[in-house]
């Protein structure tokens, strides 16, 4: 895992950078304010790279995920006060918490190494990890106890790629004139 992407993936992880925004909404009965997945996957040269989804109860989001270029890192970030990318971490977020007591406690969240399996994880307001490490084929069986954590984190990578790619459809400004002297 590469530097760039560890420090954001511990920004995440870390519920106190939260707490200094505003009072953090506390979901279900464990508490959660954050809540995602991590997956790998290997890229065209065969090297493993990490992709995290995560949100929290304030409404923001973020994906980062590792690439090949100079920084070693790309993502996303947004949601925080409206828009589908806020709906989708605020739908995220009540699903995970529903979701909590199915996962295990954990003191630290491993680092998804394994590009079959996905991690799927919350976090309290307290800092406590709740996980579960499932193969990635299952859990996106609508029979599976937790596929609908999983599908509201691909959800919430949706309206990410959405607003991608309305950004990237809208034309250029014109170049303003400069005036002649």
């Amino acid at each position: 895992m590469n530097k760039a992407y560890d420090t954001m993936r511990a920004f995440w992880l870390d519920v106190k950078n939260l707490q200094h925004k505003q009072d953090v909404p506390q979901l279900g009965a464990q508490k959660v304010c954050v809540a995602g997945v991590e997956m790998a996957a290997v890229d065209a040269k065969g090297v493993l790279k990490h992709i995290l989804i995560a949100a929290s109860s304030l409404g923001n989001a973020s994906i980062y995920f590792e690439n090949n270029s100079p920084s070693g890192i790309g993502g996303f970030t947004g949601g925080s006060s409206s828009g589908a990318i806020y709906e989708k971490a605020q739908q995220l977020l009540k699903q995970a918490a529903q979701s909590a007591e199915q996962l295990t406690p954990a003191a630290t969240l491993p680092v998804q190494d394994n590009p079959k399996q996905v991690t799927l994880f919350t976090i309290s307001i307290d800092g406590q990890i709740r996980m579960a490490n499932v193969p990635e084929a299952e859990v996106r069986q609508a029979g599976y106890p937790l596929y609908a954590f999983f599908a509201y984190t691909q959800q919430l990578l949706g309206a990410f790629r959405a607003q991608q790619e309305a950004a990237q459809s809208k034309p250029p400004a014109p170049p303003k004139e400069t005036p002649k002297a």
